[in-house]
């Protein structure tokens, strides 16, 4: 590698995943150095240097690499569905954009006794299956900050006196997975595996879950995970009391899609439009219309099996 330039660096850097770029970035202080390579090469080589160094606001040749890569592929509206933060390096926003955008969805987290992958033994975790109660839930782990996001769900073998609810979530930490037999959105307080305290960052505009049922065609959401305990309650004002405790019950409502769904197979589809705050509903790659709008946040994809009888199974795409 001593022979090329930092410009050929780049080049063939661009090649490698963000995995491999960051390995790379951590072998030698030439790859991974923000403040330059070592200055006793040649005249040659420092003039490569300050022509990279000028053009990348001096950082490191692997971040030069990751954003590269991504000014070639990215379109317009992935870029603003990706954005970047000063502490953050362009190898994770590479990282990033490949999961929500070129990466297959998939459930990566399985909450409940009942609940598993179809196919183990090929490692896929794009379909799952629910045998039945306590509630069990399947999360898409990526992170929808901004931007649009379309997904579609597809259901098979849905048992008449079961319901699966497809929808949206707050994004939560691993350790959800852990010590829970059941997991409803809409019903536990989930707040301390939240990534963030959503109900001080969205106090006047919060959305923690918002679902469809796809047997009745109802929407159901919740505005907080937290439950206020009776000292918390008592510290608050009547209206504050009032406001606490209406936002934290299931709200079902009626939107302009409502429609009952008698198939036990179909597909639902959704659009998260982030920029626009709103949730559109597809049944069939049929529009149903929006579900509901003024979110604000990040969010990402959620399944969960509702008093399900015998063997259900859920497959996530784009």
């Amino acid at each position: 590698m001593e022979t090329f330039t930092d410009d050929t660096v780049v080049a063939l850097a661009s090649f490698l995943s963000p995995h491999d770029m960051l390995s790379l970035a951590l072998t030698c202080r030439r790859f991974g150095d923000k403040h330059g390579v070592d200055r006793k090469r040649s005249a040659a080589r420092e003039e490569s240097t300050r022509e990279v160094r000028q053009r990348t606001e001096n950082i490191s040749l692997m971040e030069v690499a990751a954003r590269t890569v991504l000014h070639a592929k990215w379109t317009d509206d992935e870029k603003k569905a990706l954005p970047r933060h000063e502490d953050v390096l362009w190898i994770g926003i590479y990282q990033e954009f490949l999961s929500v955008f070129r990466l297959p969805l998939q459930f990566d987290k399985l909450v409940g006794d009942n609940i598993d992958y179809v196919d183990h033994s090929s490692k896929d975790k794009t379909r799952v299956r629910s045998t039945g109660s306590p509630t069990s839930t399947a999360i898409c782990s990526n992170i929808m900050r901004a931007g649009k996001h379309s997904v579609s769900f597809n259901v098979y073998n849905r048992s008449l006196g079961g319901d699966i609810a497809i929808g949206i979530m707050r994004p939560t930490t691993e350790g959800i997975t852990k010590g829970l037999t059941k997991c409803n959105p809409l019903h536990d307080d989930l707040s301390r595996f939240s990534l963030k305290e959503y109900e001080t960052l969205y106090q006047n505009n919060n959305t923690d879950c918002c679902f469809i049922s796809t047997s009745i065609g109802i929407g159901m959401l919740r505005r907080r995970w937290k439950q206020w305990k009776d000292s918390e309650l008592l510290a608050m004002n009547e209206e504050q009391r009032e406001q606490a405790e209406m936002q934290n019950r299931i709200c079902p409502f009626g939107w302009e899609g409502v429609e009952e769904t008698e198939e036990s197979t179909f597909k639902i589809g959704m659009v998260l439009d982030l920029d626009k705050g709103t949730l559109d509903v597809y049944k069939n790659d049929r529009r149903l219309g929006t579900m509901l709008s003024g979110l604000v946040g990040e969010y990402c994809w959620v399944v969960f099996f509702i008093s399900i009888s015998g063997e259900v199974s859920v497959t996530i795409g784009r």
